[in-house]
């Protein structure tokens, strides 16, 4: 059994699976009603210390929670810290306009593929196509082949085509360098492949990294219940 939250902690959060349910597509996610206060609550008992660490884009951690928590989007292309100023971490994809009209005409024939535009990424989500994925697979390992200035990162029923640098464990680092997070014990909970170097990061800090299937039986709610302080 988890301890309960430590008050002196600094917390960060993912939200895909993690406070919220995955759903067959991103636009498509039921945030519980009390949530965005909840967090607010959480946030002011940790005297601000509370922070997104997300994929999605900025506006739509802001459009699902509610504006102006600290956030790392896009796995850490941007950072907003406790004040709201704004850090960009990458830069855009070279080859990101070529590559989104090389995915939108492949995918013609691959009903249920869906190809997300973020301001620094692509991403594809075959989550309604599984039967999809190996071909998906070929196809973004070879746009990525020979890429300088791109990573290939996996993600639950996705490919994502992003800039290197910007990932959640030095967005979590960052974060613990600026107040209020400085000087507290850092706890992230995650869910995905791309949450674990964060988890990791955490633990490396002193503090705690958590895993919704590990930790919390698989349950967001079980999250939900657990950070409301």
């Amino acid at each position: 059994m988890l301890p309960a939250l430590n008050p002196n902690s600094a917390l960060f959060l993912d939200i895909d699976g993690t406070l919220i349910d995955l759903a067959a597509t991103p636009q498509s996610v039921e945030v519980p009603l009390a949530l965005p206060a909840q967090l607010r609550q959480t946030q002011a008992k940790l005297n601000g210390a509370l922070a997104i660490l997300s994929g999605r884009k900025l506006a739509d951690i802001d459009r699902l929670l509610g504006p102006g928590l600290p956030s790392a989007a896009e796995h850490g292309a941007i950072l907003r810290d406790a004040s709201g100023k704004l850090t960009q971490q990458v830069q855009r994809l070279a080859s990101y306009d070529k590559w989104l009209k090389t995915l939108q005409a492949e995918i013609i024939d691959m009903p249920g593929v869906l190809i997300e535009e973020k301001e620094f990424s692509l991403v594809v989500h075959y989550r309604q196509a599984p039967k999809f994925e190996a071909e998906l697979s070929q196809l973004v390992d070879h746009l990525i082949g020979g890429s300088e200035d791109a990573v290939l990162m996996l993600a639950h029923c996705a490919f994502e085509l992003k800039p290197r640098g910007g990932n959640k464990a030095d967005a979590l680092a960052w974060f613990m360098q600026q107040p209020p997070f400085s000087g507290r014990i850092p706890v992230f909970i995650g869910d995905d492949i791309t949450d674990e170097p964060a988890i990791e990061k955490a633990i490396e800090l002193g503090g705690i990294g958590l895993h919704v299937a590990r930790d919390f039986a698989g349950q967001t709610q079980a999250v939900r219940d657990w950070v409301i302080l």
